[in-house]
């Protein structure tokens, strides 16, 4: 590299992903050895030769690779603002609200704060654009189109996918709607419903992923909602692994059958129902790798820059928080904070593992009156499948992270959970 170029390429701040482009755009400009052939009109290449200055040659390269960098980053401005960003969900101060509308003498509880933050689209794309897979693929139910935009998963089964729902006859059931979702479809209930919100659903195990969805009010129009579903699947995702955005649609066929009440013994009439499914299939792409933290204890903490797991169940934890190198923190969880997207706690049935099974007879007439399902903690078939996790509201840079922080929380069986420092 020239020497005074050198000296000013050295000053710029810039992402990993701009530097990699360019130190490979300034490797073959000087293998080229500042030599470059310009050919007339029925000339060999042998008949004229001209010769120009490493320095801008080398300047050329790094104008085409940072305009390759810039193109990719505004290819998925909107996916990072909208995933990663502050727009969509509004941050807001702690609260305190009844517990229960309904109940205006009830418990007063606190609604925690939620820190929303811009996004650094240099740093997003550095740090899960080769990641991102885009899909655009649809399908249509009861006059609703349903769009598949972009998708990104890390390698502990933490992802998001946008999409788009689109009618021209509006959704009623969404207007002056913000935040997590509830019901978004009806139909007349005299022919039957539909799931309330699409499902994931991992394609082969027949397996759905727990999710919430989350609408970006800015974004979206009476006629075209745009929303994002974080979701996690506990069991292994890997690249190449299959998902579905599915929707269901219950009706009545106009028969009935009859059948005998479990619980009352007494008999009942149902209409029978007609399930229609419609759903679209995409390929998950490469995963966001993360990096591993470890307790003295021996527990681990898992932090990508979508998310975190915990090899271990914290319900009801007190206080969860990311320390970076240079001394500043992100609280995910606190007393009075909650900087996630959701939380989910698992346990060995969310990976489908054979439990103990015991029956109950209450009340000794001979007629089991409950069933349950025992999972021993300290049988080693179920190892690692108590766990939490909690997706982030914000981008986070794991190389970045040098200890992680538990506080307050109870284990699976109710035991008080320990405070936690995990460190590299």
């Amino acid at each position: 590299m020239a020497k005074e170029f050198k000296t000013a390429y050295d000053q710029l701040k810039l992402s990993p992903a701009a530097d990699e482009r360019i130190r490979a755009a300034l490797a073959a400009a000087q293998k080229q050895g500042g030599k470059i052939i310009e050919l007339r009109p029925g000339q060999s290449p042998a008949k004229k030769t001209r010769r120009i200055s490493l320095t801008t040659l080398i300047a050329a390269a790094v104008v085409l690779a940072l305009s390759i960098t810039a193109y990719a980053i505004g290819a998925h401005a909107g996916f990072f603002d909208t995933v990663f960003g502050d727009t969509g969900v509004d941050s807001r101060s702690a609260y305190e609200a009844l517990a229960d509308p309904d109940k205006p003498d009830g418990e007063i509880v606190t609604v925690p704060a939620y820190e929303r933050e811009p996004v650094d689209q240099e740093k997003a794309e550095a740090l899960v654009g080769s990641q991102v897979t885009d899909i655009h693929k649809s399908f249509q139910l009861e006059g609703v189109t349903f769009t598949a935009e972009s998708l990104v998963a890390d390698e502990n089964g933490i992802g998001a996918l946008t999409f788009t729902m689109s009618c021209p006859d509006g959704f009623p059931l969404m207007e002056g709607y913000g935040g997590q979702m509830g019901n978004m479809l009806q139909i007349d209930r005299s022919r039957g419903w539909i799931s309330s919100v699409p499902r994931l659903r991992l394609a082969g195990d027949n397996a759905y992923i727990n999710s919430h969805i989350y609408l970006d009010s800015a974004a979206s129009t009476k006629t075209e909602k745009h929303l994002t579903a974080y979701f996690y699947c506990p069991l292994d995702l890997h690249e190449g692994d299959t998902l579905e955005l599915v929707m269901t649609e219950y009706l009545y066929n106009g028969r009935e059958h009859t059948f005998t009440d479990p619980y009352t013994g007494e008999e009942r009439t149902e209409q029978d129902i007609d399930t229609t499914e419609e759903y679209i299939s995409f390929p998950v792409g490469e995963l966001v790798p993360a990096v591993t933290l470890t307790a003295q204890d021996g527990h681990t903490v898992s932090v990508s820059p979508m998310g975190v797991v915990l090899d271990d169940w914290y319900d009801g934890i007190h206080d969860l928080t990311l320390t970076y190198a240079g001394g500043s923190a992100y609280t995910v969880r606190g007393r009075d904070v909650d900087n996630t997207q959701f939380g989910q706690l698992t346990a060995p049935d969310d990976f489908g593992a054979p439990g103990i099974e015991h029956e109950e007879d209450d009340d000794g007439d001979g007629v089991t009156d409950a069933t349950w399902t025992e999972y021993p903690r300290d049988d080693p078939a179920y190892t690692g499948m108590w766990r939490t996790m909690y997706v982030f509201n914000r981008l986070v840079e794991p190389e970045n992270v040098v200890s992680v922080q538990t506080a307050g929380g109870v284990a699976y069986d109710g035991s008080p959970q320990p405070s936690r420092t995990f460190t590299r």
